[in-house]
C-alpha cells in the first residue's frame, strides 16, 4: 500500500550512491520533490483561472501539466466543499517544469482540477489512466449530465477485482459530451509518494499502447526466468555455490520488480492485499541480501579484502533485519531502513568492484559493468521522472532495461568464472607436470653433462687444429696433440710460445697486441710466420680470447692452425693471377667480369674504350656505359634471357664513352657457370665504330646513287616530254613553211614563226632552270643582296603572273602589311621564288578563285605567303614536293617540269630562310616563306 514511498526511497538511495561515487554533489530524489509542508511553496503562483484542454480526435492527451491543484492537509474535504467559491480560489496551477503532478512524501490529500472542452466531432467515450501503480487511493468526479457528478474509486488499497478496467495502472472509463466543456476533479492520497501522471486515452489507442508496454515487461520477466533456470542448471552441473546465490538474487529481483510495475498485483497476487503492501520492501531487502552474498562469493572478498568483507557481512545482517521489519513492523520503519542501507550497500559494492578490477580479479570487470548498467538505468529513470529527459520507450523503461542488462552481464561473469576455473585447473596440472619434467630433466642433464665433458675432452684432444690454454704470463697450461704437431714438438713439453717466434721483438710485439685485445674484451686474430722445433719456418693462424672477460687471471684460450700450404698456394695464385691479368690487359678486345650487372674487373683495353682509369670502372654498375637507363634495362632483359637459354649472348650496339660520345661495339658474353648469369658473366667488347662508319658511308653512297638514278630517270622522262612537244610544233611549222609557204597569207606565216619562237623559248627556259638547279646543287648559285623596295617588287611579280596567263580565271591580290618596304635582298632569287609560286598558284587553279599574296612582319622575320584555291596536293606527296623533277599525281594534263619548287627551296636556303606548305586535295595550297629582315 505504501509502494510509492518505498520505490522513491529505493531510487533515491541508489541515485545518491551513484552521485556520491562519481564525485558530484549528492541530493536525494525525494529531497528535490515538495514534501508535505513544502508542497504549496514549491509551486509557482498563477492567476486563479481553470485550465482548459481542447479534446479532438487524437488518441492520447497528457493532462499532468494542465491540472490546477489544492492541498487538503486534513484530508476531510469533500467535493461539495471544493465547489464553493472560496475553495475554487485556492486552486493553483501545477508547475510547468520538473515533476509536475509529483507531490512527493505527503500525508495530505491532493485535489486536481482540469476542464476538458470536447470538439463537436470528438468521441464521447474515453479512458482516464493514472500511470502510477503504487498510489493508495484515488477518486474521480466527472459531470453526470444531470447537473451533478459521478464518482469512481480506485487505488492499490482496493482489491484488484474491483477495478473498473483490468489494468496494471489505474484506468477508469470517462464519457465526455461533444461540443461541451467538462470539469473533472481527481482526489489522490497515499501513505508514500503522491504522484499523478494522468493521460486521457481513446480506448483503442490505450490498448495499442498497452501491447507494447506489456510486451516489454513480459520480455523482461521472461529474461529473468531464463537466466534463473539456466544458472540453476549450471549449479546442478558444477556445484558452485555462487550460481545458487545468483539464482536466488534473480528470483528476489523478479519479485521486487513485479511489485513495482503492478504485474504482481495483476497476475501473481491479485487478492493478497497484505502481501501486495509488504512485497516491495521485502523483495528489495531479499534482493540486497543475495546481491551482497553473491558479491562476497564471486569476488572472494573474505580472502582479498577482509575489512570490506566484514562490512558486507554487517550489511547482510542489516538487510535481514529490514526483511523482518517489512514483514512485522509498520511500513515506515522498513522504508527508512531500505533508504539508509541502500546508500551504504551500493557504495560498498561499487568500491569492492573497483578494487577487484584494480587487483586483476577474474570477472571483476563484468561485475563492475553490471552494477554500472543498473546505476545508469536508475539515473535515467530519475531524470525522466523529473522531466529532464524526454519520455519514450528507452527512458520510461530504463530501470527495467538496466536491471535486465545487469542480470545478463552477471550471468556472463559466472560463465567466465567457469572458464577461469578451467584455466586455473589446467595451469595447475601444467605446473605439476612441468615440475615433474624439470626434476627428470635435471637428472638427465647431470648425466648428459658428465658425458658432454668426456666428449669435449676427446674432441679437443683429437681436434685437427692446435688448441692450448695459456696463463696470463704466456705459459702453456694445457695443449692438445695437434698443437704439438704444429710446432713439431713430438714428445717434448711445451712451456712457452717465445721459442717459436722469429725474434724476441716479434714475441713482445704480438704479446702487447694480445694484452690490448684481451683488456678490451676482444678476440685476437693474426697470421704470423714462426719456426718449429727444428727451425723450419711455417705460417700459422692465431686466434685467441680470454677464458673469462670478468676474470683475466684465468688466462687465455688459443686456436693455432698451420696455414703454410695455404700461404704457398696464395703466393702461387698471386703469380698466376698477375700473369693472366697481364695477358688479358694486353688483349686487343675489351674484357669485363660482371656480377649482378656490376663490373667487378675490367682490362686495360676496355678502360681505353670508355676513356676512364680501370680503378674508376671496377665496382661500378654497368649502366654507365649505356646511352640511357631504358636502354640498359632493355639490354639486361634480352641478355639475361639469352644467357639462361643458351649460355651466351652476342649483339652489336652503341655504348657511351666517359665524355658522352657514342661508339659501336660488338659484344659477346658467356656465363661463368653454364646458363647461370647470377654466377657472373664474362664480356668481350670489340670496337666496330670504323666498320659501322664504313657501312654507313656505303649505304649513303648507294642511296645517293639510287637517288641519282631516279633523278636521271625523271630527267629523261621530263626532257623527252617537254622537248618533244615544242620540237614537234617546230617540225610541223617547218613543213608548213617548206611546202605551203608560197601559198600562205603573210599573217599565217607570222603566226607559224611565232609558234616556232615560243617553242624555242620554252626549251630555253627549261634549260635555264636545269642549269640554275645544277648551280644550286654545286653551291655555285650567287647571293648578291642590295637595297630593294620589297612592296614594289611584290606588285611587279603579281602583275607579271597576271600577264603570263591572261586567260586564267584567277583573281590575283597583294596584301602587304609589313611595316617596312626597304631591305637587303637578292632580287633575282626573290623573282625565282615568288615568280614560281605565283605562276604555280594560277596554273594549278584551273577553275579560278582567289590567289592571295600576303606580306607581313613577324619579329625579325619577313613572312611572305602565297595562298590559292586550286587543286591542292595529296598529303603523302608533301615530303617529296621540293625534289627535282617531282610533280604531284593529281596535276593531270597541266604542263610543268617539276623543277620550279626545287629552285624555290634552294633560293630560300641561300637567303637563310625557311619554306613551309599546307595543302589538301581540292582545298587549295598555302606556301609560307620566312626570310630574315635585313636593313
Amino acid at each position: 500500500m505504501r509502494l510509492g514511498w518505498l520505490r522513491g526511497a529505493w531510487t533515491s538511495a541508489v541515485l545518491l550512491a551513484c552521485l556520491a561515487f562519481s564525485g558530484f554533489p549528492a541530493h536525494s530524489a525525494t529531497a528535490q520533490k515538495p514534501a508535505k509542508a513544502q508542497a504549496p511553496a514549491a509551486v509557482v503562483p498563477q492567476a486563479d483561472t481553470a485550465n482548459e484542454v481542447s479534446i479532438g480526435a487524437e488518441g492520447r492527451y497528457a493532462l499532468s501539466r494542465s491540472f490546477s491543484y489544492l492541498e487538503d492537509a486534513s484530508g476531510e474535504l469533500v467535493l461539495a466543499d471544493l465547489l464553493k467559491p472560496e475553495a475554487q480560489a485556492r486552486f493553483q496551477p501545477v508547475p510547468q517544469t520538473g515533476p509536475a503532478t509529483n507531490f512527493g512524501l505527503t500525508r495530505s490529500a491532493i485535489w486536481l482540477r482540469v476542464t476538458l472542452r470536447a470538439a463537436p466531432d470528438a468521441p464521447a467515450d474515453w479512458m482516464l489512466e493514472l500511470a502510477y501503480p503504487p498510489l493508495d487511493r484515488l477518486e474521480l468526479y466527472a459531470p453526470d449530465g444531470k447537473g451533478g457528478f459521478s464518482r469512481q474509486v480506485g487505488g492499490d488499497l482496493s482489491p484488484f477485482a474491483e477495478r473498473a478496467v483490468v489494468h496494471r495502472n489505474h484506468v477508469m472509463p470517462l464519457r465526455l459530451k461533444p461540443g461541451a466543456a467538462s470539469t473533472l476533479y481527481l482526489r489522490v492520497s497515499s501513505g508514500g509518494t503522491v504522484s499523478a501522471p494522468v493521460n486521457l486515452w481513446q480506448p483503442a489507442a490505450l490498448w495499442r499502447h498497452d501491447q507494447a508496454e506489456y510486451a516489454t515487461i513480459s520480455l523482461y520477466f521472461g529474461l529473468l526466468v531464463g537466466l534463473l533456470l539456466y544458472n540453476l542448471l549450471l549449479f546442478f552441473s558444477v556445484r558452485d555455490r555462487a550460481y545458487l546465490i545468483y539464482v536466488a538474487f534473480v528470483a528476489c529481483m523478479a519479485v521486487a520488480q513485479a511489485a513495482l510495475t503492478g504485474f504482481g498485483a495483476q497476475f501473481l497476487w491479485p487478492g493478497q492485499l497484505w502481501w501486495n503492501s509488504v512485497s516491495p520492501p521485502a523483495g528489495m531487502a531479499a534482493t540486497a541480501v543475495f546481491g551482497l552474498l553473491f558479491a562476497r562469493s564471486f569476488l572472494s572478498s573474505a580472502l582479498r579484502m577482509p575489512r570490506l568483507d566484514r562490512l558486507m557481512q554487517a550489511l547482510v545482517a542489516g538487510w535481514l533485519l529490514t526483511l523482518l521489519a517489512a514483514l512485522t513492523l509498520p511500513y515506515i520503519v522498513s522504508s527508512l531502513m531500505v533508504t539508509a542501507l541502500a546508500v551504504f550497500s551500493v557504495i560498498t559494492l561499487v568500491v569492492v568492484g573497483v578494487l577487484s578490477v584494480r587487483s586483476g580479479h577474474p570477472g571483476a570487470k563484468y561485475f563492475l559493468a553490471a552494477w554500472a548498467l543498473l546505476l545508469v538505468g536508475v539515473v535515467t529513470l530519475a531524470l525522466h521522472n523529473t522531466g529532464a529527459l524526454p519520455s519514450h520507450a528507452l527512458t520510461a523503461n530504463s530501470l527495467l532495461i538496466g536491471s535486465a542488462l545487469e542480470m545478463v552481464v552477471l550471468s556472463f561473469a559466472l560463465a567466465d568464472r567457469i572458464n577461469v576455473t578451467r584455466r586455473e585447473k589446467e595451469q595447475a596440472q601444467a605446473r605439476i607436470m612441468a615440475e615433474h619434467a624439470m626434476v627428470e630433466a635435471l637428472s638427465a642433464s647431470q648425466e648428459n653433462f658428465r658425458t658432454l665433458l668426456k666428449e669435449r675432452e676427446m674432441i679437443l684432444e683429437n681436434s685437427i687444429v692446435g688448441i692450448a690454454f695459456l696463463t696470463p704470463d704466456g705459459r702453456f697450461r694445457w695443449a692438445n696433440q695437434a698443437m704439438l704437431e704444429v710446432f713439431g714438438a713430438g714428445s717434448n713439453e711445451l712451456t712457452s710460445m717465445e721459442p717459436f717466434y722469429l725474434s724476441r721483438e716479434e714475441y713482445l710485439r704480438v704479446g702487447g697486441e694480445v694484452a690490448a685485445c684481451v683488456s678490451r674484451g676482444e678476440n685476437y686474430e693474426a697470421e704470423i710466420q714462426v719456426k718449429q722445433y727444428d727451425g723450419t719456418l711455417i705460417w700459422v693462424s692465431l686466434s685467441g680470447k680470454a677464458v673469462s672477460e670478468r676474470d683475466l687471471s684465468q688466462g687465455t684460450v688459443w686456436v693455432i692452425i698451420n696455414i703454410t700450404r695455404r700461404k704457398e698456394l696464395e703466393a702461387q695464385l698471386v703469380r698466376t693471377s698477375s700473369e693472366r691479368e697481364a695477358i688479358l690487359n694486353s688483349a686487343l678486345v675489351g674484357i669485363v667480369l660482371s656480377v649482378n650487372r656490376r663490373h667487378e674487373w675490367v682490362n686495360e683495353k676496355f678502360a681505353q674504350m670508355i676513356g676512364s682509369p680501370r680503378e674508376a670502372l671496377m665496382g661500378q654498375p654497368s649502366s654507365y656505359i649505356h646511352p640511357d637507363l631504358a636502354t640498359w634495362e632493355q639490354f639486361g632483359k634480352e641478355a639475361r634471357e639469352a644467357l639462361i637459354t643458351t649460355g651466351s649472348y652476342i649483339s652489336e650496339r652503341q655504348l657511351r664513352r666517359r665524355d658522352g660520345e657514342l661508339f659501336w661495339v660488338q659484344m659477346a658474353g658467356s656465363c661463368v657457370q653454364p646458363k647461370d648469369p647470377d654466377s657472373g658473366v664474362i664480356w668481350a667488347f670489340l670496337d666496330i665504330t670504323e666498320r659501322k662508319q664504313s657501312e654507313e658511308d656505303t649505304r649513303e653512297a648507294m642511296e645517293q646513287q639510287r637517288a641519282l638514278n631516279e633523278l636521271r630517270t625523271r630527267f629523261v622522262a621530263m626532257t623527252s616530254h617537254e622537248f618533244r612537244t615544242p620540237l614537234s610544233g617546230i617540225l610541223s611549222a617547218e613543213e608548213l613553211l617548206r611546202h605551203y609557204g608560197n601559198r600562205l597569207p603573210e599573217a599565217e606565216k607570222l603566226e607559224i614563226l611565232d609558234s616556232i619562237a615560243a617553242g624555242v623559248k620554252r626549251m630555253t627556259r627549261m634549260l635555264d632552270r636545269v642549269l640554275l638547279l645544277g648551280k644550286a646543287d654545286a653551291q655555285m648559285l650567287e647571293f648578291e643582296p642590295h637595297p630593294l623596295d620589297l612592296r614594289e617588287l611584290c606588285q611587279q611579280l603579281v602583275e607579271e603572273a597576271r600577264m603570263q596567263q591572261p586567260g586564267s580565271l584567277c583573281e590575283l591580290r597583294l596584301d602587304y602589311t609589313a611595316a617596312t618596304e626597304q631591305g637587303l635582298y637578292d632580287e633575282k632569287l626573290l623573282r625565282h621564288i615568288f615568280g614560281n609560286l605565283l605562276s604555280n598558284a594560277v596554273k594549278y587553279s584551273p577553275l579560278g578563285g582567289l590567289v592571295l599574296f600576303r606580306v607581313r612582319a613577324e619579329q625579325d622575320m619577313v613572312v611572305l605567303e602565297v595562298e590559292d584555291e586550286g587543286i591542292g596536293i595529296p598529303e603523302d606527296e608533301l615530303p617529296h614536293l621540293f625534289e627535282s623533277f617531282h610533280r604531284a599525281s593529281n596535276v593531270g594534263t597541266i604542263q610543268g617540269t617539276g623543277l620550279g619548287l626545287a629552285i624555290v627551296r634552294n633560293a630560300v636556303d641561300i637567303h637563310g630562310g625557311t619554306i613551309d606548305v599546307r595543302s589538301s586535295p581540292g582545298s587549295g595550297t598555302t606556301f609560307t616563306v620566312r626570310l630574315p629582315a635585313r636593313h
